[in-house]
């Protein structure tokens, strides 16, 4: 976790210093009460829900400064050939947006949903699983209030809520991890993962 906020910051650092040095020449601003760029699709990497996710976002205020908007994301994906392998991803999250300009800063509190399933040559069955989880995220974003291409990069960090199996035996063994280390910790299994976005965002 630690090489990770590493990264984050001086990658957050080099992008103050490009606005810094690109400040004079920016003109397009979010002024509020005034339409901009308020809805995106993009694909999201590791971060918020893994391996990716196809999202859409919106947002909803018409701020200059501060927005608040929310996404919805999924993932879907089936490997006949690997045991007929299933994964899925749903996620939902709140997003905070800070910037007038092109370069913003941006944090996220959500939660996502994972499902999978395979069928057992051990016990020639069909396995299920399901864990949900919440999120937190935070990440520099580059994204013009006129639209166009955009992207970010961050992290986020995430937190395992319950583990669901259609083995009983699993299925004990999961949450009494989960929560035996909620008693003896203070908090459930949490973990935090570079985060990346690449999409575009709708004329105003």
């Amino acid at each position: 976790m630690r090489k990770t906020l590493q990264i984050v910051l001086i990658l957050m650092l080099g992008t103050l210093m490009l606005k810094a040095q690109t400040s004079g020449t920016e003109t397009a601003k979010r002024v509020k009460g005034q339409p901009f760029s308020r809805n995106s699709v993009f694909v999201g990497i590791l971060g918020q829900a893994i391996p990716l996710s196809l999202n859409y976002e919106h947002i909803w205020t018409k701020n200059g400064i501060i927005n608040i908007g929310t996404k919805l994301g999924s993932f879907y994906s089936k490997f006949k050939k690997y045991d007929d392998l299933t994964i899925a991803n749903g996620s939902f999250e709140v997003v905070f947006l800070a910037g007038r300009s092109k370069h913003l800063f941006e944090m996220g509190i959500g939660w996502s949903g994972y499902y999978g399933s395979y069928y057992s040559n051990n016990d020639e069955k069909t396995k299920y699983y399901g864990v949900p989880t919440s999120t937190f995220s935070m990440h520099y974003r580059f994204q013009k209030p006129t639209g166009g291409v955009f992207f970010k990069v961050g992290f986020a960090a995430t937190s395992i809520l319950a583990f669901g199996s259609s083995d009983l035996t699993e299925l004990a063994i999961g949450n009494t991890f989960i929560y035996g280390l909620n008693e003896l910790t203070g908090s459930k299994p949490s973990f935090s993962l570079l985060s990346i976005g690449i999409g575009y965002s709708f004329p105003k």
